[in-house]
């Protein structure tokens, strides 16, 4: 049994062993919680201020001012600037949506990504929360959708694929959303999206997330309306998703998801609209698929890709000609017309009765 001398002397050492992981324990949570305690932290007055008055640039020149160019400094202020917006999302999306894209504009340099990537990582990532609420996407659709494109564009400068493709899927998941109020704006969310997934980083680190970018974006760009509005957007998107899916890392991802994405793809860029704006947009889209019906990579992941890619094109061809071919034999008709009206009109003067020239007579003088 211990008597009161030893119970004493284990509680010491036991102290002991403890009191130095404490300070080590305090330091990794606060670590952790690093951009927690920045959102968190007070802002200063000047920034509060501006932050009230809900003047998007008031609160770009309080960052400015207020970071002296410092971009560690000008990273934090724009993580609770971000953290303020969304604690207005609730009561105001209108103002929320317009500080944040203050704060990801701010961070939207090579300078502040690279001193500073994880809290760029916390402003895009906050953001996009603001982004995707459907209140935002129905009061403010293009204010949102410009929210949207300049976090993808902030996204990619911190070189995190992860992070460029969840943004940029989140982002094109909510320009479908305001599709049919806003389609210029959510056919530019989507090209900056597949625009960023597009890179050999992204697609080969993030291949699922690519895939549902892609997939997503060739299902906007077959709206009528879009193609009406922003044709040539439209095009660009269309021939970049089918090189997309056609990278066999995407691919294999998921074949039949590639399949529908060639095949609204080339919807798209055949269409009448499209091709009045962007004549080469089919043919582009058409070697791509050529090619992808011709890879051996692909093949393997789905031994029916060839098949189902010609299936694409013939089915298209017999069914919709595609707009290139329609132009070409409307022009082709009207030149015929033209030249039978020029015919007609020749047979008709052939035709004509011939009427000898007037000869006066010679007659003496009176």
């Amino acid at each position: 049994m211990l008597n009161r001398g030893s119970v004493l002397t284990l509680a010491v050492a036991a102290l002991v062993g403890i009191l130095p992981a404490m300070p080590a324990m305090a330091q990794n949570g606060a670590q952790g919680n690093g951009a927690a305690a920045a959102s968190a932290a007070p802002l200063p007055p000047a920034l509060q201020a501006a932050i009230q008055s809900g003047n998007p640039g008031a609160v770009s020149q309080a960052i400015a001012t207020l970071s002296g160019g410092n971009p560690q400094r000008t990273a934090a202020l724009a993580t609770s600037v971000v953290a303020a917006a969304e604690r207005l999302l609730r009561t105001n999306p209108q103002a929320a949506v317009q500080i944040a894209t203050v704060a990801v504009e701010s961070v939207r340099t090579n300078a502040v990504a690279q001193g500073a990537p994880q809290q760029v990582t916390t402003v895009v990532t906050t953001a996009a929360r603001i982004f995707v609420q459907p209140d935002a996407q129905r009061l403010a659709p293009d204010a949102t959708a410009n929210l949207a494109t300049i976090s993808i564009q902030a996204a990619a400068t911190t070189s995190n694929p992860t992070l460029v493709a969840t943004i940029a899927n989140q982002a094109v998941s909510s320009a479908e959303k305001i599709l049919t109020v806003s389609p210029a704006a959510a056919v530019q969310v989507a090209a900056t999206a597949v625009q960023a997934v597009n890179e050999q980083p992204v697609t080969q680190g993030a291949p699922q997330q690519t895939m549902q970018v892609a997939t997503t974006a060739a299902r906007i760009i077959v709206n009528p309306e879009a193609q009406r509005i922003a044709p040539q957007g439209v095009a660009s998107i269309a021939v970049a998703t089918v090189q997309i899916v056609s990278n066999p890392v995407v691919y294999q991802a998921n074949p039949q998801a590639a399949i529908t994405v060639m095949d609204n793809s080339y919807k798209a860029a055949s269409s009448q609209t499209v091709v009045a704006a962007v004549p080469t947009a089919a043919q582009t889209v058409t070697r791509g698929l050529v090619q992808a019906s011709q890879s051996g990579n692909l093949a393997q992941s789905n031994p029916t890709n060839a098949t189902q890619v010609s299936e694409i094109l013939t089915r298209s061809n017999n069914n919709n000609q595609p707009a290139v071919e329609q132009n070409n034999n409307q022009n082709n008709n009207q030149n015929n017309n033209q030249n039978a009206q020029n015919n007609n009109q020749n047979n008709q003067n052939n035709n004509q009765p011939i009427i000898p020239p007037f000869t006066p007579t010679t007659t003496s003088p009176t």
